[in-house]
């Protein structure tokens, strides 16, 4: 990983916070008795899926990036398997070797709670490998065009295999009359993507692997006709969150892009080499180290004189973009402007104030809100029209050192994923978070938040396309946003 300073760490900071706004008001609001069970009552093949397991191991079924899991307990005791599952990292600091096993990478901290590391355990030595599993696995379904609801015939698909993160190989195909393929023959131990390029459009799935029982995987690989009408796009929330540091402002930002038509609008302004400008994307003048977030990697935008360029397509349905920057500040005042560049139905800017030397011009509101006797001054905005411009100044008690603390914005963090934006309380942390803390390093909790808020919003995006049911989205969402909880609280 890139060594980046202290001012991108702090924006790569709030910008993770961020995400956790849209994706828990966008979660579905779901009572007590439509939640189901609970994720303890989940099995322990379950876990061992949702906990990401299959994605290094298999069981029986041959190496992959980490051992064969098949009779695991000749080798090691049910406890200690489960502390390989709760903790690896003890072991080996324990052992003082690492990797354990030659031959492969090290397993990384899987923050896994104990419960559900004795489930995953007991799966794991009562497993019996199926005498009549089949030599090999298949990915199979169909091409659908969703512009005509009709299914999409010769077109061209991919299946890409990886071992790990590194591609090994591929196969090409062509879908039939009805749209249908079938790739055959795979090998247990790889993971699979599958690609289509469409009229100038690439779609690609997520990465699959094959779960321990599973002999085949079927799904349907939607694909839009194209249109350069950018009539269509609008943001239905945008969110901003400016935090006051030592000599620069942190600030995040969040747009909930939605395609509202039935085809995919794949820009109508050509930029550098044949890309094409699918998303504007203002920033303030003097923006600095811009950090994306999600839905969008540097690869993917081009620097423009407004800020940058999205040259993604952007599909019917919902895109969220996350990214960060920083901003200068000066002993004075401190002046900028966010430009709206599409129809937003709402507009939210937070800014951490220590007093009230804070003005904004385009959006209403100002007042001071509380969260966990931390002051927030809150404008909001409506139906605001492209072109719009927000003003934000910023007077000098801020250039003198008086700035919320990064752990109260953890805590607006934990209030937020709480459900309840502006008045809650956030318990204090418990003994065994304390002792937790003790046994692991800031830079390991880092790094377990940074995954478990990309895990969050990849399970978003994954439910929100209608690739799992809402029982199963509820139960995981929950497990990782306790495990987020207790990460923020070690690292206040």
């Amino acid at each position: 990983m890139k060594a980046i300073n202290e001012i991108a760490l702090n924006l790569l900071f709030v910008a993770v916070l961020t995400i956790l706004v849209c994706t828990v008001l966008k979660a579905p609001n779901v009572n007590a008795q439509e939640q189901g069970p609970s994720t303890l009552s989940l099995s322990g093949e379950e876990l061992f899926i949702q906990n990401r397991c299959v994605r290094c191991h298999t069981i029986g079924r041959g190496r992959f990036v980490g051992p064969d899991l098949a009779g695991v307990n000749e080798r090691y005791s049910k406890g200690q398997i489960v502390k390989w599952i709760e903790n690896p990292q003890q072991i080996y600091q324990s052992s003082g070797k690492m990797p354990f096993n030659e031959g492969y990478p090290p397993m990384p901290p899987m923050n896994v709670p104990e419960a559900q590391a004795k489930s995953i355990a007991e799966y794991l030595v009562t497993f019996n490998v199926p005498q009549d599993r089949a030599a090999s696995g298949m990915i199979t379904g169909q091409v659908i065009n969703k512009t005509n609801d009709g299914p999409a015939s010769g077109v061209d698909l991919t299946l890409t295999i990886y071992m790990g993160d590194k591609p090994t190989g591929n196969k090409t195909l062509q879908s039939d009359e009805q749209g249908n393929f079938s790739f055959e023959g795979l090998n247990w131990d790889r993971s699979y993507t599958i690609t289509v390029n469409f009229k100038g459009t690439q779609y690609s799935s997520d990465k699959m692997v094959f779960y321990p029982k599973e002999d085949t995987k079927i799904l349907n690989l939607p694909i839009y006709d194209p249109t350069v009408d950018e009539g269509n796009i609008r943001i239905t929330e945008s969110q901003m969150i400016v935090q006051v540091e030592e000599g620069a402002l942190s600030v995040a930002d969040i747009a909930l892009y939605k395609n509202t038509g039935d085809k995919v609008y794949v820009g109508g302004k050509e930029l550098e080499d044949g890309k094409r400008e699918s998303l504007r994307i203002s920033t303030p003048k003097g923006a600095q180290n811009l950090n994306f977030i999600h839905g969008l990697t540097p690869e993917d935008v081009v620097n423009t004189g407004y800020g940058f360029a999205s040259t993604l397509s952007v599909l019917p349905g919902e895109k969220r973009v996350v990214y960060a920057y920083g901003l200068p500040l000066r002993s004075g005042t401190t002046s900028f402007e966010k430009t709206i560049d599409y129809p937003t139905e709402s507009f939210l800017l937070l800014v951490s104030e220590s007093n009230n030397n804070v003005e904004v011009q385009g959006l209403k509101g100002g007042e001071s809100v509380k969260i966990h006797e931390e002051s927030f001054r809150k404008w909001i905005g409506k139906d605001l029209k492209p072109g719009h411009v927000i003003k934000i100044e910023l007077k000098s008690p801020f250039a003198n050192g008086e700035y919320l603390t990064w752990g109260a914005l953890g805590l607006f963090l934990l209030i937020i994923i709480g459900g309840v934006v502006y008045s809650s309380v956030v318990g204090k942390s418990s003994d065994s978070d304390e002792s937790d803390d003790k046994s692991q390093g800031v830079g390991e909790s880092r790094q377990k938040r940074l995954a478990l808020i990309k895990e969050i919003a990849e399970l978003d995006d994954i439910f929100e396309a209608g690739q799992i049911d809402q029982q199963k989205y509820t139960n995981i969402r929950e497990n990782k946003i306790e495990e987020l909880k207790k990460i923020i609280r070690r690292l206040r």
